[in-house]
């Protein structure tokens, strides 16, 4: 009995050493050199290219004023200058507006809604132009206000969205920039499990 577990130890250990570990080696390899210890946007970078913003929800304001907002943004920052074109750049960055909604939320004893919230989402890409690698892709970030244009405080929805679309622009350049938001979020948001 003794003899049959040496020799079936002896056997593991045998195969153990005789397997060929190289394909593992680079795998690790390659899993090491893709972790570059920068931040978000790599130290090299200098320019970003904004592309004008794919917008998904057919209301035909808000491209540009989200665009012109990320680029006000960006250049306040002053780590990144910002290119009119891709071709000078090290990076891009490309926005959708994926979603525009204005939900009802409170309603009068007639039956009028007094309280809305408007709601608009974007999916962000950075890409990095010269090692042709997509740096992050963030879906779905969000921004919203609730308000009401029939109980004070008053406010119009074109000066709502205007709000809305700032602070969903402050969003986009805080995570190009530094790669998170989250001390742009909301405390409904932050209290959302």
């Amino acid at each position: 009995m003794n003899k049959l577990v040496f020799f079936i130890i002896m056997t593991i250990v045998a195969a153990g050493c005789d397997s060929d570990t190289r394909d593992t080696d680079e795998t690790v390899r390659k899993i090491i050199d893709g972790f570059e210890g920068e931040p978000v946007v790599p130290r090299n970078a200098n320019r970003l290219y904004i592309v004008p913003p794919v917008n998904a929800t057919g209301v035909a304001e808000l491209a540009p004023r989200l665009q012109n907002k990320v680029r006000e943004y960006i250049s306040l920052d002053g780590r990144l200058g910002v290119d009119s074109d891709d071709r000078n750049s090290d990076l891009r960055l490309e926005i959708r507006i994926s979603r525009y909604i204005i939900e009802r939320m409170e309603y009068d004893e007639i039956g009028r809604a007094v309280k809305k919230r408007m709601w608009i989402t974007a999916d962000v890409r950075l890409f990095n132009l010269k090692r042709k690698k997509v740096i992050f892709f963030e879906p779905d970030i969000q921004s919203f206000r609730i308000y009401s244009e029939l109980m004070p405080p008053i406010e119009p929805e074109v000066r709502v969205m205007e709000s809305v679309l700032d602070d969903l622009a402050k969003r986009i350049t805080a995570k190009t920039v530094t790669g998170w938001y989250t001390d742009q979020m909301t405390i409904i948001e932050k209290r959302k499990p």
